[in-house]
């Protein structure tokens, strides 16, 4: 997490402006939700102003994880029915600020709501209140969703599955993709193998694990 909050930093130096950082993948259930709820609550407990907010629209897991019992969210602000500061979820425990989104139905033109000019203003209005604003995405093989975030993304994380996501299906979620491509922070291998890892990299799992790391507090 730490390594991702550096690579957004360093980003975002030189008179970069890129705050909102999206994060998706090529499949469901790569880690994407996991990870950016993650590094949100790192950012969060080191004082930054950081907003999390789901996007995913057809499937708003995170949503359900965080705020189960949230009856409004994105789609009321988005709409104009919900004031922002009625619409997030705050725990002043970790000061970690959540935008969830309430989908009682299926919602059909999630791409539409995405690309919408009051979808951008909100936006426009996150990073004028934030350090950084993490949004999670649909992946982008079986949705067209993210390819619709352009216009308010900044740059994107790609998070690939280990031992799950094939190489193929890598290419093919980037083959329609060329805004997100080009505006990519980096990708993170989740779930990784260390053991299985040695046998691509035989010095990697050494690496890991050594009495060295044990003196920074880095154990199994």
């Amino acid at each position: 997490m730490r390594s991702i909050k550096l690579a957004v930093d360093l980003n975002s130096g030189f008179g970069n402006s890129k705050k909102v950082i999206g994060f998706t993948s090529s499949l469901p259930q790569e880690g994407k939700s996991t990870i950016v709820a993650s590094l949100a609550l790192l950012m969060a407990q080191a004082g930054a102003r950081v907003i999390l907010v789901d996007c995913d629209l057809r499937n708003p897991s995170l949503s359900r994880r965080l705020a189960p019992n949230a009856d409004h969210g994105i789609l009321e602000v988005i709409a104009g029915k919900m004031t922002l500061k009625n619409a997030v979820w705050m725990d002043p425990s970790n000061n970690l600020t959540f935008l969830p989104a309430v989908t009682n139905a299926r919602v059909i033109h999630s791409s539409d709501i995405l690309s919408a000019g009051t979808t951008k203003k909100l936006f426009e209005n996150l990073r004028s209140r934030y350090d950084y604003v993490l949004v999670d995405l649909t992946p982008l093989v079986p949705i067209v969703d993210t390819r619709a975030t352009t216009g308010f993304v900044d740059c994107y994380v790609f998070v690939i599955e280990w031992g799950r996501t094939t190489s193929e299906a890598v290419k093919h979620a980037f083959s329609d993709a060329y805004n997100i491509r080009e505006n990519m922070l980096g990708v993170v291998l989740n779930k990784a193998n260390i053991n299985q890892l040695s046998r691509h990299y035989p010095s990697g799992k050494e690496y890991y694990r050594n009495k060295y790391y044990a003196q920074y507090g880095l154990t199994e």
